[in-house]
């Protein structure tokens, strides 16, 4: 696929080769040109027919818009995820690493969260909010582009993993460099009934050893607090029935002693 520099640099080149002729190719056809590239490129990532006969003025102001908006659009403002260094922190770190890619551009305008989601053809009759959630859906997962947003996705999943404990889930596609299927490893394992057995355990130890007895220097109420909520959010999550003596806030009042009580 063409890509819109190189677009640029034909039409300057047409200007220079005529200019004796005179040539020339009007700034609002410039703009339909480029609106007849962003068309094409979309439909073809989203594995759509494009045929041109279908594409006049009408369409190209509409695409032409799109353009603008989508570049407008773009940031970098999310930070990036950092090193993953403890089994325990894989949900923050997956929800991090997908939060990012989710503001990252790849090849053909794709958001490179697109390489991983869980379906591999989009589900047909979605109707989506954005241009961002149907690139996200339903683009191709075949072809040059799809290949360079994987091979990136697995250098990132890679500097991001090595000599952590996810090292060795990663390590396996060195040679393809096949960033979905390195995501679908770590999925498999992380979220795996093993891994969900030990992390709802030390959900309920978390909660077991945050005990309140008055402030005290890096734990307060704020910090015991926020402890019983992400146990009980991770409990939640793998589907786990609290059974009614270890529910909030019966854990929570059970755990708390007021500074007075300490006396």
């Amino acid at each position: 696929m063409l890509a819109t520099e190189d677009l640029n640099r034909l039409i300057k080149q047409i200007h220079r080769d005529n200019q004796g002729a005179g040539l020339l190719i009007p700034f609002m056809s410039q703009q339909y040109i480029h609106a007849l590239h962003f068309w094409i490129n979309r439909q073809y990532i989203l594995g759509r027919h494009y045929p041109l006969e279908t594409f006049g003025v009408v369409q190209a102001m509409y695409w032409s818009e799109r353009m603008k908006a989508e570049t407008v659009a773009a940031t970098d403002i999310i930070k990036a995820p950092e090193h993953f260094k403890k089994d325990t922190k894989w949900k923050s770190w997956m929800e991090s690493v997908t939060t990012y890619l989710h503001s990252k551009t790849g090849q053909a305008g794709v958001p490179l969260a697109a390489i991983l989601r869980d379906h591999d053809l989009p589900i047909s009759g979605t109707m989506y909010a954005t241009a961002h959630d149907e690139l996200v859906d339903a683009s191709i997962l075949v072809g040059p582009e799809f290949a360079i947003n994987n091979g990136v996705i697995y250098y990132l999943l890679h500097s991001l993993t090595l000599n952590g404990p996810a090292w060795s889930w990663v390590q396996g596609f060195q040679r393809t460099r096949n960033g979905r299927a390195t995501w679908k490893a770590l999925l498999g394992y992380y979220e795996g009934d093993s891994m969900q057995t030990r992390s709802k355990q030390e959900a309920y130890n978390s909660i077991s050893a945050a005990v309140y007895a008055g402030p005290r220097r890096g734990f307060d109420i704020t910090t015991y607090t926020t402890i019983h909520q992400q146990a009980h959010q991770d409990l939640f999550r793998f589907g786990e029935p609290v059974p009614e003596n270890k529910k909030g806030s019966r854990l929570f009042t059970r755990y708390y002693r007021s500074p007075m009580q300490c006396y």
